[in-house]
């Protein structure tokens, strides 16, 4: 009898350490696949190269420079894009620059693109009022990217959002997360 009743002991024990090692490696499993998502929508390379065109385009064809001056009085964010008349000079419109920016934006599957100052990520970690109307129009997921960002190295950041899905003929295609569903959005940022 006290043999069964070691035996018991022992197999109580080998549960509860291979449970524990089992609950441990679930954790550990979980929280990798969370790290790999977030690396696979924040800053791959692919979008960061697409950012990198898109910054060339506006640091050559648009008043980038003049923008960055004036638009930052209460906000610490503004929306660059073909609707920002206030990027293009008149002489850059009449030459179609806007739509030409429209046309970038459409081939390389940009729903968004916004200029941050830095100054968002050094003092946004409170909850002041200039943090929440910089960014009260953004989506749950961008402003969830934007958390993430904590380089300073520069005064201002292009930051991207991308919309991509796959079509019925198996084509990427542009999408935008508030109309479409399956729409995967990745974002990149570049110092600008």
């Amino acid at each position: 009898m006290n043999n069964k009743g070691f035996i018991f002991i022992e197999t109580v024990v080998t549960v509860v350490i291979l449970s524990a090692s089992l609950l441990i490696l679930y954790n550990t499993y979980s929280s990798s696949i969370e790290n790999e998502k977030d690396r696979l929508n924040y800053d791959d390379v692919a979008f960061i190269y697409r950012t990198n065109e898109i910054r060339k385009f506006l640091n050559e064809n648009t008043l980038i420079k003049q923008l960055k001056s004036t638009a930052f009085e209460n906000t610490y964010a503004t929306f660059v894009g073909s609707s920002n008349l206030s990027l293009f000079s008149p002489e850059q419109q009449s030459q179609g620059i806007p739509s030409t920016l429209e046309s970038i934006m459409n081939l390389m599957h940009i729903n968004k693109i916004l200029l941050l100052k830095t100054d968002y990520i050094n003092n946004c970690y409170d909850e002041l009022d200039i943090c929440k109307t910089s960014v009260k129009f953004l989506t749950d997921n961008f402003k969830g990217y934007l958390k993430s960002l904590n380089d300073t190295d520069y005064d201002f950041y292009l930051v991207v959002e991308f919309g991509e899905t796959i079509d019925e003929y198996g084509k990427i295609v542009k999408c935008s997360p508030d109309f479409d569903k399956n729409c995967n959005t990745y974002y990149a940022n570049l110092g600008i």
